[in-house]
Order: structure tokens, then sequence, then C-alpha cells
């Protein structure tokens, strides 16, 4: 197996779920990769944060604000008009990660627990859940650990219309990650918003920007999926460059086919 293998394992064996001869060759592995060792602890570090998470609790002013809205809104009381949302009056712009977790549990249990709640305030629950998402694949995104970043990209799909800090977050992952299989999983993200020009101009450019013939082909697939016309011009160039890897240039010459009869 290869490093990039043993890294996808990360999750399983802190989780327990590999069988003890796959647990063996992983610390094998691990006790001869230190690269790969330094990123089990820091994701061990922080699945253990994230157990503790039940056990945080907020400021008593937060705790306070919190109920006594929850409180009007079971009354029935009007609700004033508020600029911000409530969570980000109560913490600071810099919020960390285990509050944002904590912070989703709350609302997310109060939009199941309680049927009363009026369909506006479901709405606006609800984008503050998103926000709260946007914010933790942020944080999980520029973390060192591949698998951490994995899970910052697998945090943006859940999320149906991120904002667009978030979005340049994933084009910067696409072009600059280290991780390979990061950059594919970044290009599966963007692809959901084909109807948005400045995503598909953000694919169709990275594709000189890419080292891997992996990520370039997966581009190459992923636009012609979209049926982004605007990328036959990308495709053109790549299937006469003479630097490029042959199986691009085909497969080049394969989505430049297939735009034209689309």
């Amino acid at each position: 197996m290869t490093p990039e293998d043993y890294r996808l394992l990360i999750p399983e064996y802190l989780s327990g779920r590999l069988t003890a001869v796959e647990s063996s060759l992983f610390e094998s592995a691990i006790a001869a990769d230190a690269g790969l060792r330094g990123e089990v602890e820091e994701l061990r570090s922080l699945w253990q944060g994230l157990s503790l998470l039940p056990e945080e609790k907020p400021s008593p002013a937060m705790r306070a604000q919190f109920y006594q809205k929850l409180n009007a809104l079971q009354k029935g009381s009007p609700r004033p008009v508020e600029k911000q949302s409530w969570w980000s009056l109560a913490w600071p712009k810099q919020l960390t990660f285990g509050a944002a977790l904590f912070a989703l549990g709350l609302i997310a249990g109060r939009i199941s627990l309680n049927q009363s709640v009026r369909t506006d305030e479901i709405a606006q629950m609800r984008s503050q859940v998103r926000g709260l998402q946007e914010m933790v694949a942020l944080s999980l995104l520029e973390r060192q650990s591949p698998t951490s970043r994995l899970e910052g990209v697998a945090w943006s799909n859940k999320i149906d219309r991120p904002n667009e800090q978030l979005l340049n977050a994933l084009v910067s992952t696409l072009n600059q990650d280290p991780n390979v299989n990061v950059r594919l999983s970044s290009i599966d993200a963007l692809e959901k918003f084909s109807g948005d020009e400045a995503i598909s101009k953000a694919l169709v450019d990275s594709i000189q920007r890419q080292d891997s013939p992996l990520v370039q082909v997966a581009l190459i697939d992923s636009l012609v999926r979209m049926r982004d016309h605007s990328a036959a011009g990308a495709f053109k160039k790549l299937t006469v460059a003479s630097e490029v890897n042959p199986a691009v240039r085909q497969r080049a010459q394969w989505g430049l086919e297939k735009l034209t009869y689309q």
C-alpha cells in the first residue's frame, strides 16, 4: 500500500473498524513514517476534542439569551428585527471549531424537537446552521492533515448555497493543495455549481495549473458533464501540447468531441 492509501485508513483505524491484521500493518506503517504518524496524532487529538463537546458550556450570558429567545418563540411573542444572528453576537468572530459544532447541535436540536416553531423561524435557524457549517468547512480546509482537509470538502458538500468565501477556499484547494485526493474531492464539490460562471471559469483555468494528470483528466470529465462549451479552447490546447501527458491529451480530444456534439 502507498502512503496515500494508509492516510485514507486513518479514520478507520481511529474508530477501531480495522481488523487485527489490518491494524498491525497500519501501526507498522506509521512507526516507519513520521509524517503519517503526525497526521494520525493530529486527527486523534481532533476526535478526542470532539468527544468532549457535550461537556462544553456556553457562557451564562449566551445561555440566558438563547433560552430567552426560545421562551419568546413558544409564547408566540413578536420577534424584534435583528441585523445579526444570535450566535454571531454571543461568540467572537474567531469562532472555534468545537464551538461551531456545539452551536450546530443546539440549533439542529431546536429545529427537530420543537414542532411549534414558525416557518420563518425555521428558515432563519437553517440559515444559521448553514453559516456554522461554512465555518467548520473553512476551519478543516486550513488544517495540515490531508484527512482533515478531505473532511472540510465533505462538509462543504452538505451546503446547498455556500458563501463566496467558502467557494473561493474550494477553488484555492483545487489549485494549491499538495494532496491529489483532496484536489479531486474539491472538483466534485465545485461541480455542483455548474450554473455559476465564475466557478466554471475557475475549473477551466485550473487545468493548466495542475501538475497531476489524474486531476487534469478529472477536470476534463467534470467540464464535459457540466456541458461547459467554454472549456473547448482549453481542451484544444491540451491536444496539441507536446509536454502534456499522453493520457491527458487523449482525454482532452475526447472531451472536445463530446462538447462539439452536445
